[in-house]
């Protein structure tokens, strides 16, 4: 099965970069640099891996990527446009259209089954019934859970729950989608059954993922590595 993704035509351009990004939060008199001059790039069709302890600014890095934070100092570049000078309703159209996001909690709506849940960002942007059938459908299918699509979330596994997740992140076709510690509530082989899927979503149907994790076991996975600490990129390999 080929699932459809937003390409870029310049695959020697970064997808997404961060460009000397700071990122300063007050409170009251006292100054926290989540993150101190961050440079970062993905490119299309790449799995990238950011790792760190917890604290390390890692989290607040994929959120920059994602327009769900905004810089103190920098830039932060999607296919050359700088999103960190769009207002809060530009971010949101911008979002829909071009991110998908993977949480450790799975963000998922527990009462409803996971066709439901995969479908609700067709809904949110206006698809008709038939293209959301057909693109829930696909989005299922291609994660193993055609079978599971009228069972409840509640009535599923946690690795299940996250393939849910990756399907619904899916399903609006995005140029690049972030994954914030996607394994951190999974034991080891349902984690490395996750990073599996990812990497064969990179490899077979060129979708572009950057994944935040503090196992070291996922980063095998990835085509470069970021480590992070005090708010600052340590190394990329």
């Amino acid at each position: 099965m080929s699932i459809a993704v937003k390409q870029t035509s310049d695959i020697t351009r970064p997808l997404v970069a961060l460009r000397d990004v700071h990122r300063v939060f007050k409170t009251g008199n006292t100054e926290v640099r989540a993150l101190d001059g961050v440079d970062m790039s993905i490119f299309p069709g790449q799995l990238v891996v950011i790792k760190g302890r917890s604290g390390s600014g890692k989290t607040t890095a994929l959120n920059m990527m994602g327009g769900l934070d905004q810089p103190t100092r920098g830039q932060v570049l999607f296919k050359g446009e700088d999103i960190s000078t769009f207002n809060e309703r530009m971010l949101t159209r911008w979002r829909r259209k071009e991110v998908g996001f993977v949480f450790q909690s799975f963000g998922l709506l527990p009462y409803l089954t996971a066709y439901e849940n995969v479908e609700l960002p067709l809904k949110i942007v206006g698809r008709s019934l038939g293209e959301r059938r057909a693109r829930t459908e696909e989005c299922l299918e291609l994660v193993g859970l055609g079978p599971r699509a009228q069972h409840r979330i509640l009535e599923l596994s946690g690795g299940e729950q996250q393939r849910v997740a990756i399907a619904r992140a899916l399903t609006i076709s995005p140029s690049l989608i972030l994954a914030d510690e996607p394994t951190g509530e999974l034991d080891f082989a349902t984690s490395m059954k996750v990073m599996e899927l990812f990497r064969s979503l990179v490899d077979e149907h060129g979708v572009t993922i950057c994944v935040v994790s503090h196992n070291p076991a996922v980063e095998e996975f990835g085509d470069k590595v970021y480590e992070m600490a005090d708010g600052r990129v340590l190394e990329g390999e």
